[in-house]
């Protein structure tokens, strides 16, 4: 009976081992800009750390991932811009992890690679309506924004000389997340948008030079910064291990690749 007992605990051991470890997901809420950061950052993150995933669901914007987070519907969000004053009651820590160009996307039929700030704001404000006007194709321009608020917009408007002052045409569609940006972009023929490089530069868009300069030049002015929001309590166990990681050496690689520039 003894010999018995041993063989079945032995084999009870066998057992637990084959066992895999109880597999882990963090998901990161938040806004739409810089989603394909936060999903290199994860699959980088992952590698070393086996059984842990990062998900990035779907954007439910900047505001929305505070929110989360400082009522704990969430552990942990992204978001594409600080910490307002209304916000600041939630107790949470914003801690940059990238910064973020912002970039004009079109068409692909459109015909245009550059413009000038000054063409895009007369593009915004309604003065120019065809893209000939522009070296591009003849045909309407169809001027898509996003809502006030929106932190590609709010870079934008600090760092495009003289878009702060233009009133956008009341022609323009609204949309309200990167991902419905680009969808709306890649299949509606004379548009023009904006949004983060990260994003647009796995997409069917066309992302325009602004002045000749791109995105990935070391000069790019029109950057904003991706950020994390949690409460303290909560940087713990794999999620204090993956906000290390995101602000390490080891994170700018993932960094680069999908599109976002270091700190």
């Amino acid at each position: 009976m003894k010999k018995v007992s041993m063989v079945l605990a032995a084999l009870f051991g066998v057992v637990l081992l084959a066992i895999p470890a109880m597999a882990e997901e963090i998901a990161i809420v938040g806004t739409g800009a810089g989603t394909e950061i936060i999903e290199a950052l994860g699959k980088a993150f992952s590698k070393d750390n086996p059984g842990v995933t990062i998900a990035a669901p779907k954007s439910i914007g900047s505001g929305g991932g505070i929110k989360a987070a400082g009522t704990d519907a969430a552990k942990i969000a992204r978001v594409g811009r600080g910490i307002k004053d209304k916000e600041k009651s939630y107790g949470l820590t914003y801690l940059p992890i990238a910064k973020l160009p912002i970039v004009i996307m079109t068409h692909k039929g459109v015909g245009v690679k550059n413009l000038t700030p000054q063409q895009i704001c007369d593009i915004y404000s309604g003065k120019i309506t065809n893209w000939k006007e522009v070296g591009g194709k003849e045909g309407n321009i169809r001027v898509v924004r996003r809502e006030d608020g929106d932190s590609s917009l709010e870079v934008l408007q600090k760092t495009l000389p003289g878009f702060k002052a233009i009133a956008i045409t009341t022609k323009s569609k609204t949309t309200l997340s990167d991902p419905e940006t680009i969808e709306l972009v890649e299949k509606t023929a004379g548009t023009i948008s904006f949004g983060t490089y990260a994003n647009t530069k796995v997409s069917d868009v066309t992302t325009v030079t602004i002045d000749g300069k791109s995105a990935t030049s070391s000069d790019y002015p029109y950057v904003g910064d991706l950020g994390l929001v949690f409460k303290e309590k909560n940087k713990t166990g794999n999620i204090a291990k993956f906000i290390e990681f995101v602000t390490s050496p080891a994170a700018h690689s993932a960094i680069k690749n999908s599109g976002g520039l270091t700190l």
